[in-house]
């Protein structure tokens, strides 16, 4: 499905039968007007400072972990590992159909 402007679909059109340093040309000549041109990007000023584990996890409203059992998981003890592994295999597949829809 197209969603692109006719007329940037066509630049596209354009672009793609030029030899590919042509198109490199075409982009280098055009990315100071769009740099220039589109607005600055806000940043978190605080990105990349050092806050430390503990105030990153309460900014993040992260809390300790109260039963340790959650953590393993819900697969029954008494199950085959082997099935558990099927299992896994499939869940992956499901989520590469899903992602690739």
């Amino acid at each position: 499905m197209n969603t692109l402007p006719v007329a940037v679909d066509r630049v596209l059109q354009l672009l793609r039968q030029l030899p590919p340093r042509d198109r490199l040309r075409v982009v280098v000549q055009v990315l100071p007007d769009l740099e220039r041109d589109l607005p600055a990007t806000s940043s978190v000023p605080d990105f990349w400072e050092d806050i430390g584990l503990h105030v990153l996890a309460e900014r993040q409203d992260v809390r300790p972990v109260d039963d340790f059992d959650a953590l393993l998981g819900g697969w029954p003890e008494d199950e085959p590992i082997d099935d558990f592994i099927v299992a896994v295999r499939e869940w992956r597949h499901q989520s590469l159909a899903e992602v690739s829809v």
